[in-house]
């Protein structure tokens, strides 16, 4: 049985997609920090354990290999990140707006963060970009196919709340296109380093360390970042902000492509064939 699925990974990506997506958008966790822990620490759970099902187990055992380069290419993302991150700081700050409890809810979704870049970084260069790989991974073009195809699904992924209930005005589908831009970027990028170093945790930490930057916003504002389509003035704020972050995404684009360059083909993931 297992040899059977081994032999189709196309459908682990499609059953840890619909896990994915169902746990995180019909599991009922009330928004708050210690519940969207708890269920991620689940689904990722779940999604690690079939990717050691399907032969993924070595990636997990990598922790230290090429950790801090991974890191120092993930930098370009976290300076990026640091600017709003420390913009609601300072805003919180001269608002008077300093949580009581700032160490634990620092503490809280830190954790929240990691759990964050555990669960998405296995579900989609874990588990989607090594299951297409399998199918596409004999040619540079097949292996860039992996990517783009989980990178855009990870943005995707994202917005998907929008795509089934938004109400389609030129704003929103402006936004809808940005977000999916800008995630998929930094989802390309960390494609290439996965391939590059084979390091689940590096990729995973850096995405956590993103997450965690971004999150101050929801510390230290009172109205948080809100979602990631917004009506009115804000939307068209919105729309500027994420041509913004795609223009300053673009030299991360640029750096993949020139990892993949010294990419082995073919390269078939971490997936055993049999």
């Amino acid at each position: 049985m297992l040899g059977k699925i081994r032999e189709n990974p196309i459908i682990v990506v499609i059953i840890t997609l619909v896990i994915g997506y169902c746990g995180i958008y019909y599991l009922p966790y009330e928004n708050n920090p210690l519940s969207m822990t708890l269920v991620r620490v689940l689904l990722s759970a779940i999604i690690i354990g079939i990717m050691v099902l399907m032969g993924a187990g070595k990636s997990f055992s990598k922790v230290k290999e090429k950790f801090g380069w991974s890191l120092l290419i993930g930098l370009f993302f976290l300076v990026i990140a640091a600017i709003p991150g420390i913009g609601a700081i300072f805003v919180g700050i001269s608002k008077n707006a300093i949580p009581n409890d700032l160490l634990t809810m620092e503490l809280s979704y830190f954790i929240l963060s990691l759990i964050i870049g555990i669960f998405e970084e296995s579900l989609f260069r874990g588990a989607m970009l090594q299951g297409i790989l399998r199918k596409t991974g004999k040619t540079r073009k097949g292996i860039w196919t992996a990517i783009l195809i989980s990178s855009l699904t990870f943005g995707i992924f994202h917005i998907t709340s929008y795509i089934f209930g938004g109400s389609y005005d030129f704003t929103g589908i402006m936004q809808t296109i940005g977000k999916i831009l800008q995630t998929g970027i930094f989802g390309i990028l960390l494609s290439a380093i996965y391939l590059k170093t084979k390091n689940f945790w590096g990729i995973s930490f850096v995405h956590a360390l993103n997450d965690f930057l971004t999150f101050q916003a929801d510390i230290f504002m009172t109205q948080g970042r809100g979602g990631y389509v917004q009506s009115g003035a804000m939307g068209t704020g919105m729309v500027i902000g994420y041509l913004i972050m795609v223009i300053l995404y673009l030299p991360a684009l640029f750096k993949a492509i020139k990892i993949m360059k010294n990419i082995n083909v073919p390269e078939y993931g971490l997936f055993k064939e049999k």
